[in-house]
């Protein structure tokens, strides 16, 4: 697109005209969004989250039903599904009776392809795709009143945080709105149309850091949404230093996209003097989970009807049902991630029946590290939309040498490869080799999940050094 962040247009434009491009973006953004369906949503989900733990099932049994008939309706692979297995969602009578139906995976949804797809569903819809760097591309479609659903629950997980529509915010996460060969100048841009101060996660390294921390300060915002890892590196710059984050206004931090660690957010909340808030959600839109007020993990209930599937070991793999996508409806969707189920019993001091899980385990990446003291997280942008490309892993052997390892189907050419190395390069810098190396598959950890990043650099050395002493 030539609005993308992405662009030649934008790259190369100055840096009044860049941020003009993301307060276009924005408002684009805004008009995609189906707004008489998330005031509608927002204002249900306001009340739904003081429900009464007694109330649930039957909430959520409706909304089952609902989303089961019309799958069985609209959407070719469900209606064969439920007339070969003899199903009618109109006469369950709990939240068990879902359970006739089998445990669906990333790999099936890949192999019906539009057979996933409703029927009615609007002809205005949006494709997107997971990376493939997990296995093959999954494809998923939107329509702008999933959209909308989604932006609700976003924006009350923004109002648990203390932020209120208009406040000022700050945005450290993955958009490329500083172009890589940027070295010096500011690092960040304003999008004055959502009062957002956006920085670039990808150019964060030690001789930068504290000119980070002053631009938030002198921005000021409300709340500060932001990869773990990044906010994480400037609150141990602040921890080197003995020093705590300046600014006034700050109520709270979002995290989201990696897993956060209880040390990470220890050391975030005293630095930067604010609660910090976790939120979990997935490609699928199966399920999703929030931090509270007290610190809690919280399955929205309302977003989706959630099943915890026992590993025997304490932890419990994620089966979701989301509740806003009848474009392209998952019953019973096996997430990639892992929780930590908490007491089910256990009551929540924020007044929320929502059952509380312990910890989010999700992604277990590493980060890379390059020359310069960046650290470099979510590649998987650099996968996207490459044919032939099944499964790829970064693997860091030294500061100045990376091997990408892929797993490459017929489609993969020599021209895509390049298009990998240059996407990377672009990603990384231009003071890191980088190789690509075939490899017939890629090995996965002991409780089956894939590393999109692997490092081998000294993990004592990472965790002793100060990385902000230039």
């Amino acid at each position: 697109m030539i609005l993308s962040c992405r662009s030649a247009l934008y790259q190369n434009a100055p840096v009044n005209i860049q941020e003009q491009i993301l307060s276009l973006q924005a408002g684009l953004r805004r008009l995609v969004t189906g707004h008489r369906a998330l005031r509608r949503v927002a204002g249900e989900i306001s009340a739904s989250q003081w429900l009464p733990r007694s109330a649930w099932e039957a909430w959520q049994l409706e909304r089952v039903r609902q989303l089961a008939s019309h799958a069985a309706r609209q959407v070719p692979y469900y209606r064969e599904l439920f007339g070969r297995l003899e199903i009618d969602p109109g006469r369950w009578r709990s939240l068990e009776d879902l359970r006739q139906l089998p445990v669906l995976t990333k790999p099936e949804v890949i192999e019906a392809g539009t057979a996933m797809l409703a029927q009615d569903a609007p002809w205005l819809r949006f494709k997107g795709s997971t990376s493939g760097t997990t296995g093959r591309a999954m494809p998923g479609w939107r329509d702008r009143t999933s959209i909308a659903f989604e932006q609700a629950f976003v924006d009350r997980q923004a109002a648990w945080a203390g932020y209120r529509p208009g406040d000022r915010r700050a945005w450290l996460r993955g958009d490329p709105i500083i172009p890589r060969r940027q070295g010096s100048g500011p690092l960040w841009r304003i999008n004055r149309h959502d009062n957002m101060l956006m920085l670039s996660s990808y150019h964060l390294n030690r001789a930068n850091g504290r000119a980070y921390l002053e631009a938030l300060a002198d921005f000021d915002p409300v709340m500060l949404q932001a990869y773990p890892s990044s906010v994480s590196y400037l609150a141990r710059l602040l921890e080197d230093q003995d020093e705590v984050y300046r600014g006034r206004a700050l109520k709270g931090i979002v995290t989201s996209s990696e897993t956060l660690n209880p040390d990470d957010r220890r050391i975030i909340s005293e630095r930067f003097g604010c609660p910090v808030f976790d939120w979990y959600g997935a490609f699928e839109r199966v399920a999703a989970i929030g931090t509270c007020e007290h610190g809690n993990y919280h399955v929205q209930e309302d977003y989706g009807l959630v099943e915890f599937e026992d590993n025997g070991d304490g932890t419990a793999n994620l089966i979701g049902t989301g509740f806003g996508n009848r474009c392209m409806p998952l019953l019973r969707y096996r997430a990639d991630d892992m929780v930590v189920p908490a007491d089910p019993d256990y009551q929540c001091p924020c007044g929320r029946s929502f059952r509380v899980v312990e910890r989010v385990l999700g992604r277990i990446d590493d980060a890379i590290r390059t020359p310069d003291g960046t650290h470099v997280v979510m590649l998987d942008w650099i996968f996207s939309g490459l044919p032939g490309l099944i499964e790829a892993q970064v693997v860091q052997e030294r500061l100045d040498y990376v091997r990408i390892r892929i797993v490459a189907g017929p489609d993969f050419t020599a021209r895509t490869g390049q298009v990998l190395l240059t996407r990377a390069q672009e990603r990384l810098g231009r003071e890191v080799r980088i190789e690509l190396e075939r490899v017939p598959g890629i090995e996965r950890t002991r409780n089956g999940k894939f590393r999109q990043i692997v490092s081998h650099l000294k993990m004592e050395a990472q965790r002793t050094e100060s990385p902000w002493q230039v």
